[in-house]
């Protein structure tokens, strides 16, 4: 492996710091080439990753390793940010401040990725989440009830934050190496004692904390609920998409103690699946509705780790990276739909964002032919393999509230008249928002190639060393 196979993490950085120096420029306020040069830079980067990422091995003395789970992690990343920056609102000054940090999250994801210890695991999980914070503050500043919903959710990110890192530090006491390999080879050696069992199901609560699990969710749900539209795909797409990657990672290590968290993972697993589908139920706006199907696709995400074994693992991947593909997106094309109107009506006002969204919505419920769907198909079957059919219920439980949610919102859009042309009234302009579509079909395509995809995954969860 040679230096230049890190050009897609030199792609990411540069990208964030154009970005940053472009946005300090106040005259340069035509520059309307600016989301094409975001765009073209998700795109070079995950093209680049897909070229160069079929290389194998380590760099920096083995502290930055490349293989096969690490391809397919930081492909879905990269995929999530293009729909991100493809489907968000350029229009909106806040868009421009929170472009650096979507592109930092990504960077912190591949650095957790292609990290070999606990040092690097840890680094990346707190700048993602250091990104997604920073992003979701940008309107803090504007009144005092935003500041404090801004406060609450840095609490609960530095909450998260101390308990992952009293159990990384644990870990690293326990096994005298930050190294993955050699922690996983101390934990296979000696039996788990209490003390393990707690530190890790501490560890693992934080990491909870970071994936929106309940019931540590809500204040993250109210933090996005008052974030511009992009930060909260930064904090409820990219940034969940970085903790389920770590947790892999590390529950790939924590194969010794599995018996000490697998069970706990699947019941906050269920929890979540049944929760998640009674909210999304009773929401009452659409960015609302896309924080709790992320948390109950997330929920299908974490049931699959529970499995812990090659295919779960494999079906964990795979549906995440469908589940990175509308998280990112669903976010930042929710808000211009109450902003144009409200949902009633959308598909004559813009028939493209209604398509776009509507499919985003559908595949974070598991609809299908989508992406989630193919996704969630794959956990259940692994589900039905381990003998854990009472988990595959729960789950079934809250997709049917999910896709009850998501069909109402469809309804409104395509059924209810709202603010658009009557007998006597003025016709409304139609809009044609192009970029809104791009997540739906990427979604589609995703589902069409799903067994290669899920080829891929197999490969990446073998790689965690998964049998």
């Amino acid at each position: 492996m040679r230096t230049y196979d890190l050009l897609p993490e030199a792609i990411v950085v540069a990208a964030a710091l154009g970005l940053l120096l472009v946005g300090r420029v106040r005259r340069l306020e035509d520059l309307r080439w600016r989301p094409w040069a975001a765009l073209l830079a998700a795109v070079a980067a995950l093209g680049a990753e897909l070229w160069l990422g079929a290389t194998v091995g380590t760099l920096f003395g083995g502290g930055w390793g490349q293989d096969r789970f690490s391809l397919f992690a930081k492909a879905a990343l990269l995929l999530g940010l293009v729909t991100l920056v493809a489907s968000a609102d350029w229009d909106d000054e806040l868009t421009w401040e929170t472009a650096p940090l979507a592109f930092l999250a990504v960077f912190a994801g591949m650095v957790a990725a292609s990290a070999t210890s606990l040092v690097g695991l840890w680094a990346g999980l707190e700048l993602a989440a250091l990104a997604g914070v920073a992003a979701a503050g940008l309107r803090a500043r504007q009144t005092s009830s935003l500041r404090i919903q801004g406060i609450r959710l840095l609490v609960t990110s530095g909450v998260a934050a101390a308990l992952v890192t009293f159990g990384f530090a644990y870990l690293y006491a326990m096994a005298g190496d930050a190294s993955l390999l050699e922690l996983r080879r101390a934990l296979l050696g000696q039996p788990a004692t209490l003390s393990l069992a707690l530190a890790v199901l501490v560890m693992l609560a934080g990491v909870a904390v970071r994936l929106g699990l309940a019931p540590f969710h809500a204040p993250t749900v109210e933090g996005t609920a008052v974030a511009p539209s992009a930060a909260a795909a930064v904090l409820g797409g990219l940034v969940v998409g970085v903790a389920a990657l770590v947790a892999a990672k590390l529950l790939a290590a924590l194969t010794g103690v599995n018996p000490a968290w697998s069970t706990w993972l699947a019941w906050v697993a269920a929890f979540a699946m049944v929760v998640s589908g009674l909210r999304a139920i009773a929401a009452s706006s659409l960015r609302t509705l896309v924080a709790w199907l992320v948390v109950a696709q997330v929920g299908w995400v974490a049931a699959a780790l529970a499995i812990h074994d090659q295919r779960g693992g494999a079906a964990a991947l795979f549906l995440l990276g469908a589940l990175l593909l509308s998280a990112a997106a669903a976010p930042v094309l929710a808000p211009g739909v109450e902003a144009s109107g409200g949902p009633a009506g959308l598909a004559r006002r813009d028939p493209l964002r209604a398509a776009g969204l509507g499919l985003a919505l559908l595949s974070l419920a598991g609809a299908p032919p989508l992406a989630g769907f193919f996704g969630e198909f794959t956990v259940a079957a692994e589900l039905i393999r381990s003998g854990l059919g009472w988990l595959l219920g729960a789950g079934l439980l809250g997709w049917m509230m999910a896709v009850a949610a998501v069909v109402r919102s469809l309804r409104a859009f395509y059924l209810e008249s709202g603010l658009v042309e009557t007998r006597r009234g003025p016709r409304v302009a139609t809009s044609w928002t192009v970029g809104a579509v791009v997540p739906g079909l990427l979604a589609i395509a995703y589902g069409l190639f799903a067994y290669p995809i899920h080829d891929l995954a197999i490969q990446g969860a073998a790689a965690l060393g998964l049998r």
